[in-house]
This record gives C-alpha cells, sequence and structure tokens, in this order.
C-alpha cells in the first residue's frame, strides 16, 4: 500500500510538466521562486518547515501534499517519531477529520523510508 504516496507523487510531477509546456507554465515558475524562497532556513530551519506542512496538508486532507512533505521531511532529517507528532498537531487542531489521515502520513513514512534507504 505504500506505493499509494508515491503514485501521488508522480501525477504531481507529471501535471507540474504538462503545466510546464503551456501558457500556464509562468504561474507555476512563480510559484516555485516562492516555494524556493520561502523553503530557505531562517528563524524556522527546512525541517520544522517540512513538520509544519505536514501538519498543515493532514489538516487540508491532501493527500498529494502529505506525501510530498513526508518524503521532504525525511531528506531533512526528520524522524518517523517526528512526523507523527507532527500529524497528531493537526488532530489537536482539527479533530476526528485529521485523525482519519494519519494512516496515509503513515503510508507516506513508509513509501519514502524505503526509498531513503535506497538511494
Amino acid at each position: 500500500m505504500a506505493s499509494g504516496s508515491k503514485d501521488l507523487l508522480e501525477q504531481i510531477k507529471w501535471t507540474n510538466q504538462e503545466l510546464a509546456k503551456g501558457p500556464f507554465g509562468e504561474y507555476l515558475n512563480a510559484w516555485r521562486r516562492f516555494t524556493a524562497v520561502a523553503h530557505q532556513d531562517g528563524a524556522l530551519l527546512r525541517k520544522e518547515k517540512e513538520l509544519i506542512a505536514v501538519s498543515i496538508s493532514l489538516s487540508k486532507r491532501c493527500e498529494r501534499c502529505i506525501g510530498y512533505h513526508v518524503k521532504s521531511a525525511l531528506s531533512f532529517g526528520a524522524t518517523r517519531e517526528e512526523i507523527v507528532e507532527a500529524a497528531f498537531v493537526a488532530v489537536i487542531m482539527d479533530g476526528g477529520p485529521a485523525l482519519a489521515y494519519v494512516g496515509v502520513v503513515l503510508e507516506a513514512i513508509e513509501a519514502f523510508e524505503e526509498s531513503k534507504g535506497s538511494k
């Protein structure tokens, strides 16, 4: 089941490639420039920003976002425990609906922990 998160990220990659080819590529490039700046270390480190993004993704119920930010959090040194704790911050704020998506977070951790080890 862990491949579901990877499949969702492949869909995002494909969609972004298609958008970049057309008239909306300029919008995509502007968004990429913005996120590159917003992701830079500042008062918060990138790892911390990714943990926040995991929590927000969960409360927004965005499975693609969950997968992306779990993968990024792992790549910036977050542990499984930190990611799951960040997920429960969303549950504090969003209740049962967020709790229903914690399984998506666990699936993404499994998918991308496996990938991290195979690089």
